[in-house]
């Protein structure tokens, strides 16, 4: 065992067996201790993980409680949420599959679509009966193939008791403007940099729509907590009308609702 990964290892002992630790702990999960067993163990080997080596235990742990927070698990195997590095600070990332549980949580189903320079995409826009067209076109599932040609994500939310959908498109520009307020984002073990990128982008528009149309609820306002925290440039985002974000009804080809 080399020095570093032992010194880290009673510096994470140190940590996990703290008062400060265990009376968040207690607070996040009621006093059960099973659950803090579990996070502390998780926690254990994420904290030991080669990508996280360089980072301030305090902030990894800030990150995982941040998550845990936002009832979501903090290992990352489930890709729900990660935690990655920037610099010596650890940073939480919440994922597409995070947001569609937490809105799934709160009666919402959540469709993220890619849009390619290769598809044929339509909106026309006509009050109530606008119409949101696609036909894909040839695709590759390489990500080189995807960085290059992705012009932006097609959301809809579907509303479970008013049996209601609410279409969006974030566009290309936006979706860069989102994704680089993640201070943590060009880390070469950011999910980003790591085989995730078209995920992570679609993680960024649904979350950008979430909160565009105003749901909360305490686990979708922490994960927006986590949004917000990554850079203070979030405050200053706005919408060009009609440049980047799209809201629709859509109707399929045969005028019948898209669900």
């Amino acid at each position: 065992m080399s020095n570093l990964v032992l010194k880290r290892k009673q510096q994470l002992g140190a940590l996990l067996n703290s008062n400060e630790v265990s009376s968040r702990l207690t607070d996040l999960y009621g006093g059960d201790d099973k659950k803090s067993t579990k996070f502390k163990a998780t926690l254990y080997n994420i904290a030991l993980d080669k990508s996280l080596v360089n980072c301030d235990m305090n902030s990894i742990f800030k990150s995982a409680l941040a998550i845990a927070e936002a009832d979501l698990p903090i290992s990352k195997q489930l890709g729900l949420a990660y935690i990655v590095p920037y610099g010596k600070e650890a940073q939480p990332i919440i994922s597409y599959k995070g947001y569609k549980n937490l809105l799934r949580r709160d009666g919402m189903l959540i469709k993220a679509r890619e849009i390619y320079t290769s598809d044929d995409f339509k909106m026309q826009f006509d009050g109530f009966d606008d119409i949101f067209h696609l036909t894909a076109g040839t695709r590759e599932s390489n990500e080189n193939w995807i960085k290059e040609n992705l012009t932006g994500i097609w959301v809809s939310i579907k509303y479970i008791e008013l049996n209601e959908v609410e279409n969006f498109f974030v566009a290309r520009e936006k979706l860069e403007q989102l994704s680089n307020m993640s201070k943590s984002k060009n880390s070469k073990f950011s999910p980003y940099n790591s085989g995730w990128w078209l995920e992570m982008m679609m993680g960024k528009a649904v979350g950008y729509i979430a909160r565009k149309i105003g749901v909360s609820g305490d686990s979708l306002n922490k994960a927006f907590e986590i949004e917000n925290s990554q850079t203070d440039l979030l405050k200053n985002v706005e919408v060009e009308t009609g440049a980047d974000i799209f809201d629709a009804e859509v109707q399929d080809l045969n005028g019948a609702e898209n669900e």
